[in-house]
């Protein structure tokens, strides 16, 4: 019975990825995840690490975050930052976090994704002649709906 509501349900958000499509953005793919967060499977998501085309010495993260439901989500955060990427080297040592150095507003936050609808979290890292294996790890920093995926990529 399970699997007769799961398969149309990853179907389903398989089409809804394919249209937040990231392949025309001016970027180039590093590494790319894709899945399905929560057991009542409510939000997708999709993490992609890329290089913009034009500015070869940084990297671009980008969290996706897509509401699978026909029905509004509101998605809660305890206060402001609302997401957070980190970069370990292969030995997982910590080379980079987003939200070093950042302060943020103690003030809770909501976002409100309609059905089917999406909003994407994205932001910078220069490597800065860093070679290697390393983990990037996103991080949706929700109270209700809290996501942390990862991903591998290599830098020449």
């Amino acid at each position: 019975m399970q699997n007769r509501i799961v398969l149309p349900l990853l179907l389903a958000a398989s089409v809804a990825f394919a249209r937040f499509s990231f392949a025309n953005d001016g970027n180039k793919p590093i590494a790319s995840k894709q899945e399905v967060t929560d057991e009542n499977e409510t939000l997708g998501t999709t993490f992609n690490v890329t290089r913009p085309t034009d500015d070869a010495g940084s990297l671009r993260f980008a969290l996706r975050v897509v509401n699978n439901t026909t029905k509004m989500v509101e998605i809660q955060f305890p206060d402001g930052q609302t997401h957070d990427f980190v970069v370990s080297d292969s030995t997982g040592k910590e080379v980079w976090r987003w939200s070093e150095g950042r302060m943020f507003t103690q003030a809770m936050r909501s976002k409100t994704l309609k059905g089917k609808d999406g909003t994407v979290f994205e932001e910078t890292w220069e490597p800065k002649g860093q070679h290697g294996a390393f983990t990037a790890v996103a991080i949706l920093k929700s109270e209700n709906f809290p996501v942390e995926t990862s991903i591998q990529f290599t830098l020449p």
